[in-house]
């Protein structure tokens, strides 16, 4: 009965939290793939997102140069995104893009952001952007297109 009640205390405990800080998730809450509202591109498929995340496509159909995203290496997010669409753990991508930078080999390296608000805030205002964050932290808003979503 206690630990049924201590349960329950800690789901409220994560819902409240989700809601008061941004960026903050819960382990229910999906993933997705966000670009700005004017970017022409409506669904994106793990195969493009992967190409994209490799350094394998550098600018979107339109010809307009893309901006990759990334979160930090220690951000829960990132080892989903990385796990579930480019198949290995985020540290092994780290060390994948830190090899084609020291070989000059990196055509379109992300840029590292420290958390999942200050990436909405880049892709809001950078058409050619994209990234990933949590679900509930851009449900409502309209400066952001949700072209994939990581379950």
């Amino acid at each position: 009965m206690k630990r049924t009640i201590f349960m329950g205390r800690i789901a409220i405990l994560m819902a409240v939290l989700s809601i008061l800080i941004p960026g903050c998730s819960t382990a229910n809450d999906p993933v997705v793939v966000i670009v700005n509202r004017n970017n022409p591109v409506e669904k994106l498929s793990e195969n493009s997102l992967k190409k994209i995340y490799t350094n394998n496509v550098l600018t979107w159909p339109n010809g307009m140069p893309i901006i990759i995203y990334d979160l930090t290496i220690r951000d829960p997010l990132r080892e989903v995104f990385s796990e579930r669409i480019l198949g290995r753990s985020s540290r092994s991508i780290a060390e994948h893009w830190a090899h084609l930078k020291i070989t000059n080999q990196a055509k379109n390296p992300p840029r590292t952001v420290k958390d999942q608000s200050y990436m909405i805030r880049k892709v809001e205002h950078d058409r050619g952007a994209i990234g990933y964050v949590s679900m509930s932290s851009v449900m409502d808003n309209p400066n952001i297109k949700i072209v994939r979503t990581i379950e």
